[in-house]
């Protein structure tokens, strides 16, 4: 890295650093989430047409391939 693209990350981070600070300082109330895990169990349950065989071929191929698993 040369030292303007240092110097320009440095300034980048200290910006964030002082949004952080005012949000601190604010006393911003931490995010809360809107639904439980449990709630959301199934919500998904028959929108997809994959079977869990159809998963693991996939990640077969990937493997096979040399790409990465998730």
């Amino acid at each position: 890295m040369n030292a303007m693209s240092l110097q320009v990350r440095v300034k980048s981070l200290e910006a964030q650093l002082s949004v952080l600070k005012a949000q601190l300082s604010s006393g911003a109330e931490q995010a809360k989430p809107r639904e439980l895990f449990g709630s959301l169990y199934g919500i998904l349950s028959g929108k997809s047409d994959s079977t869990e065989e159809d998963i693991r071929a996939a990640r077969y191929r990937n493997n096979w391939d040399g790409g990465t698993e998730p």
